[in-house]
């Protein structure tokens, strides 16, 4: 009987252990909701982050395009790698039929002309690079008209002898320069000239067989501390291939007080002015080449006869006008310069810029009665 008794309670044992051990599984139900409770959950995130004040951002600035830097030389607008220094020099240019051909006026970077005493003109060349230019002349004496305009681009003037005014530096009737710089062949500079040998034997007078050359005019600045270089501005604009709004112009002819003309023909194909007077080409006696001009411009001032009677006086500070001509196309222009040692500055009759082409200039001053004309 106990046997029995212990057997039944080792089952009853057993049976209570499996029961304890027993894992109880999860209901879908009970899936469902744990799901929706992490759903609520994040909702509720999710609002209160939208519910977060929101903080302005600055605005940020708008960055303005870098505008490359373009260097021009200052009296050609030829694109420079870095702002142009150096030094000019100009030099009185014997223009008479008889003295014809000049030599060395294609190296020029502006090539100005005005009427002297008589029915004649004389021209100034304007050089910034000497180097390898040959025979410059034939050079003739120096007149108030260029001393003036020497100054304006800072050059010395380079003469054999003048007129009483022009030696005296003077400008105008009763103005003078402080500080003129020149070298004029009739003093101890004349080591820097020379006479023209060949020119002898073939005639031409004496007073035109004078010159120098761009080794000893180079040698000459030197010498006398006149080659510092510095960075000039002339104020002047310039744009490759200029489109000028304005007239045709294939034909410039400039006509000073006593009849002497120069006339200037468009060349389509190189788009340049070529120079013609005394009833032929201009040709530049070193190359034989025509000379010819990007920009050709001509200025109205006024001119009168000095107190001796024969020279002449030309009222270039101020304003005025003038006509330039450019890529075949002529505009009437203002120009302006405020005084002696100021340069010539050229505008549109609306006074923006006037935008010369890339390139050599012929600059004309003549009195307000003469004609420019053009077809």
């Amino acid at each position: 009987m106990k046997r029995w008794i212990a057997l039944l309670l080792a089952l009853v044992l057993c049976l209570s252990l499996g029961a304890c051990g027993k894992k109880v599984e999860e209901t879908p139900e009970d899936d469902t909701a744990a799901e929706q409770q992490d759903t609520q959950k994040e909702d509720t995130e999710d609002k209160e982050k939208d519910e977060e004040p929101k903080v302005d951002e600055e605005p940020k600035e708008e960055e303005e395009p870098v505008v490359p830097v373009v260097y021009r030389h200052p009296l050609t607008g030829e694109v420079l790698n870095a702002p142009w220094s150096g030094s000019t020099v100009a030099v009185m240019i014997n223009n008479m039929r008889a003295a014809m051909p000049q030599h060395g006026i294609g190296n020029a970077d502006v090539f100005c002309e005005l009427e002297v005493e008589g029915s004649v003109t004389r021209c100034l060349a304007i050089y910034t690079n000497l180097a390898g230019v040959g025979s410059i002349g034939p050079i003739r004496s120096a007149r108030t008209g260029f001393v003036s305009m020497s100054t304006a681009f800072e050059a010395p003037l380079v003469h054999c002898g003048g007129s009483d005014f022009a030696l005296n530096s003077q400008y105008s009737e009763t103005e003078r320069l402080e500080n003129w710089q020149h070298i004029n062949e009739i003093s101890s500079d004349g080591i820097y000239f020379f006479r023209d040998s060949s020119r002898s034997k073939q005639g031409y007078d004496y007073e035109h067989t004078l010159f120098t050359n761009g080794e000893k005019l180079s040698e000459a600045l030197k010498v006398k501390g006149m080659d510092v270089p510095k960075e000039m501005t002339f104020g002047w604009s310039f744009q490759e291939g200029v489109d000028l709004k304005g007239e045709k112009a294939e034909e410039v002819v400039i006509t000073f007080k006593h009849g002497k003309t120069s006339t200037f023909l468009y060349d389509p194909t190189n788009s340049v002015y070529k120079m013609a007077q005394h009833g032929r080409d201009n040709v530049d006696g070193n190359t034989g080449e025509v000379v010819c001009f990007k920009n050709v411009i001509a200025i109205y001032v006024n001119q009168k006869v000095a107190s001796n009677g024969v020279h002449q006086f030309y009222d270039s500070i101020g304003t005025g006008e003038g006509y330039a001509a450019i890529n075949g196309t002529i505009v009437p222009i203002l120009w302006s310069r405020s005084d002696v040692y100021a340069p010539y500055s050229f505008t549109l009759g609306d006074g923006t810029p006037l935008q010369m082409d890339v390139g050599t200039t012929y600059l004309a001053m003549v009195g307000i009665q003469n004609e420019i004309s053009y077809r």
